[in-house]
């Protein structure tokens, strides 16, 4: 059971962080703050400067971590630090964080990796 739950934190984690910063928002609110785009294999989310502002600075981690029971937590961390640490990087390089998915899950960690954007979909 515990090595179940460790996977299902290391896969759900990212999406979960993304979930907290994307609210439905009214039509004259700000622009979303990801661009979601899917293709036949994989799936990727740009994140806003602003949405990887707050990830580098780590807000969301708490948040997404606090609530999973051991050791799924201690995952949820690892997986978390690992966005951190690349919005941090973006942030730095005027870039936005961006995480890909493939759609076939390859447990516990080949299913997902951060990284960092700079083309036009990072606003």
């Amino acid at each position: 059971m515990r090595n179940l739950r460790f996977r299902a934190a290391v896969l759900a984690t990212p999406l979960v962080a993304a979930s907290l910063l994307v609210a439905p928002a009214p039509a004259s609110a700000a622009p979303a703050v990801t661009d979601l785009d899917c293709g036949f294999f994989a799936c990727s989310w740009v994140f806003s400067k602003s949405a990887t502002k707050l990830i580098a600075e780590g807000a969301p981690a708490t948040r997404v971590c606090k609530n999973i029971p051991k050791p799924g937590n201690l995952a949820c961390g690892v997986a978390i630090a690992a966005l951190v640490v690349t919005a941090k990087k973006a942030r730095s390089e005027g870039k936005c964080a961006k995480i890909t998915w493939t759609k076939t899950p390859a447990p516990p960690l080949g299913t997902w990796w951060p990284s960092v954007e700079g083309g036009k979909r990072c606003k």
